[in-house]
């Protein structure tokens, strides 16, 4: 009996053990599977973290950016979540727009649509205001295709860390600071309208005004109207000094040295310095003692080689219809003009070309100074080219325009080369003297060199021409007819001491014309 009881007891013992075993399995079980449906639920809470959603736009810039943010707009997680039982944090690497990225890139990219739409203009009013501002609603057109450009092309994602905290409650993982880290993702396109016109306000306040570049027609007879209002005079150089440092003045100036000085000493004391200025071409004409006479100088800067410029008489070659400067220089528009080289003088001199045409050919008595397309002074001396096809050669390689041949040339690379003995012209009279020089790229000085009344009478010998131009720092310099074609017309007037008293009637004018249109 007692042996039973021992058995049953021990049964019941066995019994107990493997239940109680079998709670502590279930039990452990039960945790374990709680801990993994945790787990897995801080997994998908991560995985579920939404991204915001995408700023809404009116405008077809702001819609622009808005597309480009939904492109780079990422939140992805860094490494593993940080689990203190009912908390957790997880890292986050968030991407999305990089507006300050994108804004230092826009005004370049304006500056590119302004250079395009000057270039296209006809006119600058095409662009600007009469404040010299370029009208706002040109950029506003071209500026969702330029941020498209910009967004496509380059990398304008944003990447930061942030870390997402999380609370376990009522059988869930709350994500505590969602909203926050969604602020981060939204970035400055919470108002993508508002973006887009503050990227393009301070895109447009940092242009400058960029001149629209104008090419006069080569077969242009005459030169635009100038603009009357660009006419000037003043007996006070403090005005020439101001005018000088304006935009227009600058931009043309481009950094060269000015051959006037608000100390020349003018002639009479007190005289008018006369001015024009548009935006592609700066004139100052004045007048000082010259070796004991009258010397009349035009400093002169052009925008483009096309504004340097010839008329011949009825505009045909060898046409015997002669007419004075400044009856020429109202024909063609010239802002300022001065005497040529009298190419129908009888003499038939020099290598002769018109509308880059080659009409003569006599290269042995005399210097032959050629005007290409970029407006420069090239000179080829007598008898340096020897024939014909050489010299339509020289003409094509460096797009002459038009010749002019009298002579002889005065300086040359800085140099001073006239000669003392020369076919014509009377180098070593006493006459009123003219010349043509050039000190930089569309940089011109014209002199006039003429008696005048009482002490200053004198005449000039061309030693005497050529010592002026050289002192002023002319690179280049030739000698154009002097006596009474030695004249200087600005605005259609005859403004310098002519010799003997009138002027001459001549068969042509080398002129400079503006190159802003007719409106």
């Amino acid at each position: 009996m007692k042996k039973r009881l021992i058995v049953i007891f021990s049964l019941l013992l066995a019994l107990l053990l493997a239940g109680g075993l079998f709670l502590v399995v279930m039990q452990r079980r039960a945790a374990e599977q709680a801990a993994l449906e945790k787990q897995t639920a801080l997994s998908d809470a991560i995985a579920a973290f939404p991204l915001p959603a995408a700023p809404e736009a009116g405008t077809e810039a702001g819609q622009v950016l808005s597309g480009a943010w939904q492109q780079v707009c990422r939140a992805e997680p860094v490494g593993e979540a940080l689990v203190q039982g009912d908390e957790a944090e997880q890292r986050f690497r968030l991407t999305t727009l990089d507006a300050q990225a994108l804004a230092a890139e826009v005004p370049s990219s304006l500056e590119a649509v302004q250079r395009e739409l000057v270039a296209a203009a006809k006119h600058k009013s095409e662009v600007y205001d009469s404040e010299g501002k370029i009208h706002g609603e040109l950029l506003e057109a071209a500026f969702p295709a330029l941020l498209r450009t910009l967004t496509e092309s380059g990398d304008h994602a944003l990447s930061t860390e942030e870390t997402l905290r999380l609370r376990w409650q009522d059988g869930v993982w709350l994500r505590e600071n969602e909203a926050e880290l969604q602020d981060v993702l939204t970035g400055a396109l919470s108002d993508p309208d508002a973006l887009a016109a503050e990227l393009l306000a301070e895109g447009a306040a940092g242009l400058a005004y960029l001149p629209l570049h104008y090419t006069i027609d080569e077969a242009a007879l005459a030169g635009p109207v100038p603009d009357s209002t660009a006419y000037g005079e003043t007996e006070d150089p403090a005005v020439i000094e101001a005018l000088l440092q304006t935009p227009e003045a600058q931009r043309l100036i481009g950094g060269q040295e000015l051959v006037w000085n608000a100390a020349i000493e003018r002639y009479p004391k007190g005289m008018q310095i006369r001015w024009y200025l548009d935006e592609t071409i700066l004139v100052l004409v004045w007048q000082e003692v010259e070796h004991g006479g009258v010397g009349t100088f035009s400093e002169v800067f052009l925008a483009d080689g096309s504004q340097l410029r010839r008329k011949i008489s009825a505009d045909r070659i060898l046409d015997l219809h002669f007419e004075t400067a400044s009856a020429f220089a109202r024909q063609t528009n010239a802002v300022l003009a001065f005497g040529g080289d009298m190419y129908y003088h009888g003499r038939m001199c020099g290598v002769g070309v018109y509308q880059r045409e080659l009409f003569r050919f006599e290269p042995l008595s005399c210097d032959t100074c050629f005007i290409n397309s970029r407006g420069d002074l090239l000179f080829r001396y007598r008898g340096e080219l020897t024939s014909e096809e050489e010299a339509q050669r020289f003409i094509e390689e460096n797009d002459v325009l038009f010749s002019l041949v009298f002579g002889p040339v005065l300086i040359d690379g800085g140099q001073d080369v006239t000669p003392e003995r020369y076919a014509w012209g009377q180098i070593d009279d006493e006459y009123a003297r003219a010349a043509l020089g050039q000190l930089g790229p569309l940089h011109y000085l014209t002199m006039n060199l003429n008696c005048g009344t009482h002490q200053y009478y004198h005449l000039f010998t061309l030693r005497q021409a050529a010592d002026s131009m050289i002192r002023r720092g002319c690179e280049k310099a030739y000698a154009l007819d002097g006596g009474q074609t030695a004249v200087t017309i600005l605005d259609g007037q005859l403004i310098n001491p002519v010799q003997f008293g009138w002027e001459r009637m001549v068969s042509d004018i080398i002129y400079f014309a503006t190159a802003v249109p007719d409106d």
